[in-house]
């Protein structure tokens, strides 16, 4: 995965205020995050809400800033309530962990948004939509699989992983010889902390791009609305995640850190049935030949048609398989864009809204709000 031009961090959106913090011990013993943005109107009846998942590839990132266009799309034009969740990071976490954490949210927040939102007359728990973002996105395609009902009634994946062997073979620079790192840790010291497993060293939070060498703490505690401290380990957790998104077989290299082939003694037929259960788009594909109901949430696509780092077939593929199955698709692909293009929509009076954000919020809303 490549890194965004330094000129789209210099000013980050913050997070957004008014929002509450909350935590809860997850049957893993991790604590997980949750965030509340109450919708504009909670008055206005029972409102909807939207589950954010997080990007970053796996070992970064953090639920304390959804994209820019989240918030005033659906907080502020759908009156809907924001909720977002954090979830265990690779490489001590496995991808069946963090799809554990996303449903395990999903749960924890149908059982306790009532009585943090002032009642059952503010917030209709068994109307969701789950969103995310890259790796977030690729989650929750997946969870949308697993959760049992009342599934959410909508999907929202931006630019998101929905074949994991595509993803793992897909490198832009296999044949490339890395260049030598120069960061604060030895490559040998990286390499060997995509190996481990110790659960007591799993985080929930780290950075998602190149936060740490743009921003000091105070500037980053402001963004993201709770106090951040650049500790050797967090500082680790950021590295690795830079370091792997630059080398040139990155894709493969996080292969050990989502699936810990460890645990199949190195019986790689079984990691790769593992990354084939773990991939929306095969499951469905597979289930589809078979001939065997499914039921999967409408869903709707926001990619760019230049990215690189998780080709525009992902999402393509992904459509095709759900319309043959009947379920309600928007594809929404924006001109000459590459991943993590859209921190620029802010609000409907930018240039685009109205053409790639618009119909997506149209498309959830007719959904939810179906009897």
């Amino acid at each position: 995965m490549s890194l965004p031009p330094p000129e789209k961090l210099i000013h980050p959106r913050p997070c957004g205020w008014g929002f509450t913090d909350h935590t809860f011990p997850s049957s893993s013993g991790t604590t997980l995050a949750i965030r509340i943005w109450p919708a504009r109107d909670p008055t206005a009846g029972p409102r909807p809400w939207i589950l954010w998942t997080h990007g970053g590839g796996f070992l970064g990132g953090s639920h304390h800033m959804p994209r820019a266009w989240i918030d005033p799309g659906f907080r502020h034009h759908l009156n809907y309530h924001l909720v977002a969740h954090s979830y265990r990071l690779a490489p001590q976490a496995s991808v069946t962990d963090q799809l554990a954490d996303c449903v395990e949210s999903v749960a924890w927040c149908r059982a306790h948004l009532p009585a943090l939102l002032g009642g059952d007359d503010k917030v209709d728990v068994d109307r969701y939509v789950l969103c995310g973002e890259s790796a977030g996105g690729y989650l929750v395609t997946l969870a949308a699989l697993h959760l049992p009902d009342p599934q959410p009634r909508a999907v929202v994946d931006l630019y998101g992983v929905v074949d994991l062997f595509a993803m793992f073979t897909h490198d832009r620079d296999a044949d490339a010889e890395p260049e030598p790192w120069r960061g604060e840790f030895a490559e040998t010291k990286l390499r060997a902390f995509l190996e481990d497993r110790d659960r007591a060293n799993v985080m929930t939070e780290a950075f998602a791009w190149i936060e740490i060498e743009m921003f000091n703490e105070a500037e980053m505690t402001y963004y993201w609305g709770t106090e951040v401290r650049y500790t050797d380990r967090l500082r680790l957790q950021s590295e690795v995640h830079n370091w792997r998104m630059r080398h040139p077989r990155g894709n493969r290299l996080l292969r050990g850190a989502i699936l810990h082939p460890e645990r199949f003694g190195g019986d790689e037929k079984k990691v790769d049935e593992l990354a084939a259960e773990m991939s929306p788009l095969l499951v469905l594909r597979k289930r589809l030949a078979e001939g065997k109901e499914t039921k999967y949430p409408p869903t709707a696509f926001l990619h760019g048609t230049a990215d690189v780092d998780v080709p525009l077939s992902h999402p393509k593929d992904m459509a095709a398989v759900l319309r043959q199955m009947g379920v309600p698709v928007v594809e929404s692909y924006e001109e000459g864009v590459g991943h993590v293009f859209d921190q620029k929509y802010t609000g409907p009076e930018i240039p685009g809204w109205d053409k790639y954000i618009q119909p997506i919020l149209e498309f959830v809303d007719h959904h939810v709000s179906r009897a």
